[in-house]
């Protein structure tokens, strides 16, 4: 499989010491800082957590896990370093590449502060686009795992966005915090 954006990627990585230091943190380190960004911002939206947008996180993370493994056994593309022999930039399972998880959770993330503010989101889909770029720039993923993962998000976050019952469970779930 010829992958002209992740040769690119790659090849720039490895011409490039601090480039290659960038690529190794946006594909593994990355995910963690936008996981305590979330935390972050449901702690400032503490009163807007309702069990609705919890059964929402809930499902979307269930829905795109489950075509995330389904999609996973069907379609079998071997990771970069693996099919054009080379050693990753960073550590990497030797597993079927489709679809890229790292990916699948960045893009869950952005998705769900997205549901909690509308201000707040674009620095998570810069940190999606960043932890794409990476997985394909230490040589984890093809292009095609990374949109797919995308793609698998998307569609558990709205199947989960559909309406759902107005009822006790769209009340906050916590009480305001005291000062």
């Amino acid at each position: 499989m010829t992958d002209s954006l992740q040769r690119a990627l790659h090849a720039a990585a490895l011409a490039h010491p601090v480039l290659g230091t960038a690529a190794v943190f946006c594909a593994n380190a990355l995910l963690f800082v936008l996981v305590l960004g979330l935390v972050g911002l449901l702690w400032r939206r503490w009163t807007q957590v309702t069990y609705g947008l919890l059964a929402r996180m809930i499902f979307s993370l269930l829905f795109a896990t489950a075509l995330s493994a389904v999609f996973g056994h069907l379609v079998a593309d071997p990771r970069p370093y693996l099919a054009e022999h080379y050693a990753p930039l960073a550590h990497v399972a030797a597993d079927n590449g489709f679809p890229s998880d790292h990916t699948l959770i960045a893009a869950l993330l952005t998705g769900w502060a997205a549901w909690l503010s509308r201000r707040g989101w674009p620095a998570f889909a810069a940190g999606l686009g960043t932890v794409m770029l990476g997985r394909l720039a230490i040589g984890a993923h093809h292009t095609l795992d990374v949109l797919g993962s995308v793609a698998f998000a998307g569609a558990g976050l709205a199947l989960a966005r559909l309406r759902l019952p107005v009822g006790w469970w769209t009340r906050p779930r916590w009480p305001e915090r005291t000062a």
